[in-house]
């Protein structure tokens, strides 16, 4: 009885952990958000990090000038790209030709 006891009370002491590396893991597939704005006369974004503005784009990367995305859907879908480079540890850089598929430009 004394050993169950024991079972019991290591597996009560371990839950608090248990739940802290879950919800851990858990987080970390959603660190990275895209937030839209109204930029001039179209849309921008940021790549927000725990709530945190980690990059500032209110223009078409890798175009010359500052021309902002003519709708939500083109800055969306390049945050997205942006995300989907820094979690395969790659340079958040967009070429022109990335951006000439998103926005058909």
């Amino acid at each position: 009885m004394r050993m169950i006891d024991k079972k019991k009370s290591l597996i009560f002491a371990l839950f608090p952990v248990i739940l802290v590396v879950v919800m851990t893991l858990a987080v970390r597939g959603h660190f990275y958000k895209v937030a839209l704005f109204k930029s001039e006369d179209g849309w921008g974004y940021d790549i927000l990090v725990k709530d945190k503005a980690y990059i500032h784009q209110p223009y078409m990367p890798a175009l010359e000038g500052e021309i902002p995305f003519k709708d939500k859907r083109s800055a969306r879908k390049t945050g997205r790209l942006v995300i989907r480079k820094i979690r395969n540890h790659e340079l958040p850089a967009v070429t022109r030709e990335e951006i000439k598929s998103i926005t058909g430009i």
